[in-house]
């Protein structure tokens, strides 16, 4: 199966459970962890997602964030069956379902599906990437000042919360505007699509990064850590931008 074939496949799996999440609104949902929530529908989502792909795929690895599966595989699915619980449960239009492949450890294909809105975003190693269908590319914006900028308060760590607030006045003298969606996907994505020039949060899963990093790459952007010494898919400590604003944003991070 080629890589087009297989962003084809993540893309019928995403829908599928897309469907299913909007036919369950405001589900409860309970605590995981500090401030991380889950509901029964993370689970079915990812069990649904793992069926389709593993029955066309059943060579492939699998590792999803409620259960887990291949840490290590020379091909696997990396899946977050719902990005943004917190927004789902609360009625919130902008949570995703995120579906990479990894081959030979790279990330070569992803997906990104937001069903309350209907936007999927794919991306393909040396194919480009898209949005329900149409190329994307990353924004020319080269001013910082005129630059937007998405983020996270990174609430479920004290440390790395303290740390972001402290960072945030220069942040909001330098750049035009900061927002927050909720979900980590999409926005990677929509650096990815232009709508902003950036976003920065600490302590990710590969799981939240894996499918954005790959569409936000093919649509021309740059991801790194925050520091040169860390790789960003291991640590979680995320910078993405449309390449033009990073150093400039990078020399804030790390003040």
């Amino acid at each position: 199966m080629t890589l087009r074939e297989r962003a084809a496949l993540a893309e019928k799996a995403a829908r599928a459970a897309g469907e299913m999440l909007l036919a369950h609104p405001h589900t409860p949902a309970r605590h995981k962890a500090e401030n991380d929530f889950v509901t029964e529908f993370d689970v079915k989502s990812e069990e649904l997602i793992r069926g389709i792909l593993l029955a066309a795929c059943p060579e492939d690895g699998f590792y999803g964030e409620e259960e887990g599966g291949s840490e290590q595989a020379a091909s696997r699915w990396i899946v977050d069956p719902i990005d943004g619980t917190s927004n789902f449960y609360k009625g919130e239009k902008l949570y995703t379902i995120s579906i990479a492949y990894e081959q030979n450890s790279e990330m070569v294909a992803g997906c990104v599906f937001c069903p309350p809105t209907n936007e999927l975003f794919l991306g393909v190693k040396g194919e480009g990437a898209t949005l329900n269908g149409s190329p994307i590319h990353v924004s020319e914006e080269a001013v910082t000042r005129n630059a937007y900028l998405h983020m996270s308060f990174c609430h479920r760590s004290k440390e790395n919360n303290a740390r972001v607030i402290r960072l945030l006045p220069e942040i909001c003298q330098s750049f035009s505007d900061l927002r927050r969606s909720g979900s980590a996907a999409y926005d990677l994505c929509s650096v990815a699509d232009g709508r902003c020039e950036g976003f920065f949060e600490l302590g990710l899963h590969l799981y939240d990064i894996a499918a954005g990093a790959v569409i936000l790459r093919e649509a021309g952007g740059l991801l790194t850590a925050w520091n040169d010494a860390e790789n960003p898919l291991e640590t979680g400590n995320v910078l993405a931008t449309n390449g033009r604003i990073h150093e400039r944003l990078k020399e804030l991070l790390n003040k």
